[in-house]
């Protein structure tokens, strides 16, 4: 069976390395975008299974990022939104009812490993703590 792959769509380059490496050694197929615009262009030519996208971007909020990324990649594709916090309840419900998963940060990375590992198909959402 093929790995995984993991597209991860961070504007802070320590941690879009971080997260690539990481995921990279745990035997992922990992992508790596700088911004939604990048991110969007990936999810054509990298037809990820997970999309991890953070909410802060440059150019292009989370959550629009989700929604257009939603239109674009294939059916059953997992997105989890990474946020230090998102600017208000209201953009903090949108993003829960539009991803998959909400994690805020920083991550625990026994359970961001655990999610991905145990993904079911189709995922209730599930708000996982520091």
């Amino acid at each position: 069976m093929p790995a995984r792959r993991v597209l991860v769509i961070e504007d802070e380059p320590g941690a879009r390395d971080a997260l690539g490496s990481l995921l990279g050694e745990d035997g992922y197929e990992v992508r790596t975008a700088g911004s939604g615009a990048a991110g969007l262009r990936f999810i054509l030519e990298f037809r990820p299974d997970t999309v991890v996208c953070d909410f802060y971007l440059p150019d292009i909020d989370g959550l629009e990022v989700l929604r257009q990324a939603r239109a674009l990649a294939a059916p059953g594709v997992i997105f989890i939104v990474l946020t230090a916090g998102c600017g208000g309840a209201e953009a903090e419900k949108a993003v829960r009812e539009e991803a998959d998963f909400f994690l805020k940060k920083p991550i625990d990375l026994p359970k961001f490993r655990l999610l991905l590992q145990n993904q079911p198909e189709r995922p209730v959402l599930a708000l996982l703590p520091k």
